[in-house]
């Protein structure tokens, strides 16, 4: 089984074209992982397993032997590991993923080399395929037995401090299904990840996500807005600086790169940094040591980089204008979320979630949308995503004066259509909504704070409260 194996016959006839295209999607992000994975059809014959799989073999009775030819897929002599994720996984009507148990003595290492078992199912819920995860290194069978804590899928209540981390990611659309199969692939995995998308289509949600599914988890998760300072100022927020590096600098000061320790950072809107700047997180991301400003030592620190851009990268690399060096750093497992026009049939399921959560925390009674207004926002065009419809369903909460949101309290005299109008008419609209929408997403990161808003959208506080009051929002 040397290197990644792909077995041509049993992937299935019956299985869907769409299960297909997900299963190929996730044997690219598998083959670039450090940790060993393989996949099985129902009849726990291998149908693909990455290069890092290669050191498990001899401990699981269904993988082939290095020596052992590619059509050998089985042991028909020998049975699974007891308990076996993988055989669970199918004979469980649950399709939730499945964690190996503790072995009960340690002196008798049973415990199985690929504890985590993910499900790769169609739009009816049949499983296909189970995805089984492993750990690296001989050692780490007895190791994660020690530690098995460290590989329970956390609930809602178990997840890290950040209140938001335990909201999960909500709906049932093929593109965030897809989604969340690939958070539960990088989340095993050390490795950083660049998560790219429109503005408001919930980036810090993955990271979070990703960030309370990994071993890290009970480690600080740590979020910089590199947008939002300058270079001098993000330099000394990541690597700290000593005293007298500046003026203002009247003490030693931790960067967040040592107060996340351990556990995970995450670089929003990384694509907003200077070429300087860039330069300087390349290096931490090659040594693990950051220098503080002003100092002539490095310290060496342990954590995961996660990063954000809401634009291409890839496209800003061949446009000179970031670094490739650091794009290929920070991109070794990519994901794009995708934006809410992609998936308009989740609509209706985050308008829900958000209607129950505005009216929680505003305590008003029991509200209800009108089928039109329903209607309107299905077919609404979002140019802000996500977060766009959060503000504009706590909006209508607060301000609706009966217990049923009409269309009016979602847009006002905004939703109107324009098809008598000429071009200019329709462009003027459209720009209008595009940029209401992105000051309604500005003030939403910066929490109410006009000042930082303003930053954000680089424009002056009193240009920001103009536009506030043209576009009528308090």
């Amino acid at each position: 089984m040397a290197g990644s194996y792909t077995s041509p016959n049993s992937t299935g006839s019956d299985v869907p074209q769409m299960v297909h295209e997900r299963l190929e999607g996730l044997k690219l992000l598998a083959h670039h992982l450090d940790e060993p994975i393989v996949i099985f059809n129902p009849q726990m014959e291998m149908v693909y397993a990455n290069p890092s799989a290669d050191e498990l073999a001899k401990d699981c009775p269904l993988l082939p032997s290095q020596s052992t030819g590619p059509a050998d897929l089985r042991f028909p002599e020998q049975s699974p590991c007891d308990p076996c994720p993988g055989t669970n996984l199918f004979k469980s009507s649950d399709s939730r993923p499945i964690i190996s148990s503790r072995p009960v003595s340690l002196e008798v290492p049973v415990l199985c080399p690929f504890p985590r078992a993910l499900p790769l199912s169609g739009e009816t819920g049949t499983m296909h395929f189970a995805i089984l995860m492993g750990v690296r290194g001989s050692d780490s069978v007895l190791a994660l037995a020690k530690a098995e804590e460290a590989f329970v899928i956390p609930d809602e209540q178990a997840l890290p401090v950040h209140e938001e981390a335990s909201r999960k990611i909500i709906g049932e659309s093929e593109p965030i299904q897809q989604l969340v199969e690939m958070i539960q692939l990088v989340a095993a995995s050390e490795a950083s990840v660049l998560i790219q998308g429109e503005s408001g289509t919930g980036k810090e949600l993955v990271a979070k996500t990703v960030h309370a599914l990994s071993r890290r988890r009970a480690q600080p998760f740590v979020v910089i807005e590199c947008s939002s300072l300058p270079e001098t100022l993000l330099e000394s927020e990541l690597f700290g600086h000593v005293r007298g590096a500046f003026t203002g600098a009247v003490a030693d000061r931790k960067g967040l790169f040592e107060e996340a320790e351990g556990g995970t950072i995450f670089l929003d809107e990384i694509s907003e940094t200077t070429p300087a700047f860039q330069a300087r997180l390349l290096r931490v991301l090659q040594e693990c040591e950051v220098k503080p400003v002003g100092s002539n030592q490095s310290i060496k620190v342990n954590v995961r980089v996660l990063s954000a851009a809401n634009q291409s990268l890839e496209q800003m690399v061949k446009a000179k204008t970031f670094r490739a060096d650091l794009y290929y750093r920070l991109a070794i497992l990519p994901l794009t979320v995708p934006s809410l026009r992609e998936r308009q049939e989740d609509i209706v399921l985050l308008t829900t979630h958000f209607l129950k959560e505005a009216i929680h925390q505003h305590g008003r009674p029991s509200m209800t949308l009108h089928p039109d207004a329903q209607r309107a926002l299905v077919q609404h065009s979002w140019p802000g995503n996500v977060r766009e419809l959060e503000n504009v369903i706590e909006r209508a909460v607060v301000t609706s004066r009966t217990s049923i949101i009409q269309v009016s309290d979602l847009f006002g005299s905004r939703k109107e259509t324009h098809a008598d109008g000429d071009l200019s008419t329709v462009s003027q609209a459209a720009r209008r909504e595009a940029e209401r929408g992105h000051i309604l997403q500005a003030l939403s990161r910066a929490k109410g704070d006009k000042t930082r808003a303003a930053r954000l959208l680089k424009i002056s506080r009193s240009s920001l409260y103009n536009k506030l009051r043209t576009y009528n929002i308090t």
